[in-house]
């Protein structure tokens, strides 16, 4: 028992270490900045495109309503639920990303 212990704490380290073998200033602040740009850009370009694919497969599994059309009339229970499944998909998208 003592010897797994050892050993799952020592490669925990060898692990750690080697994530932060860098110098966090070998890098440029210009260099993360565009990096961090990249990303939220990713995101936005998983976040839009998740909220369409799940808003057509909602439209296509309730075809007897037109969610839009009840929307247009101002039903609020189909907005909220627009609005519902629209967090989830960012939910989901941001465990992901």
């Amino acid at each position: 028992m003592f010897k797994k212990t050892m050993l799952f704490i020592a490669s925990t380290v060898v692990m750690a270490s080697s994530a932060f073998a860098g110098s966090p200033f070998e890098v440029s602040i210009w260099e993360r900045y565009a990096e961090g740009l990249g990303w939220a850009v990713v995101a936005s370009v998983g976040f839009s495109v998740g909220v369409a694919i799940a808003l057509k497969v909602f439209d296509w599994f309730s075809s007897d309503i037109d969610e839009w059309e009840e929307i247009k009339k101002g039903n609020w229970a189909v907005a909220m639920i627009f609005v519902a499944m629209i967090v989830m998909i960012g939910i989901l998208v941001h465990k992901v990303i």
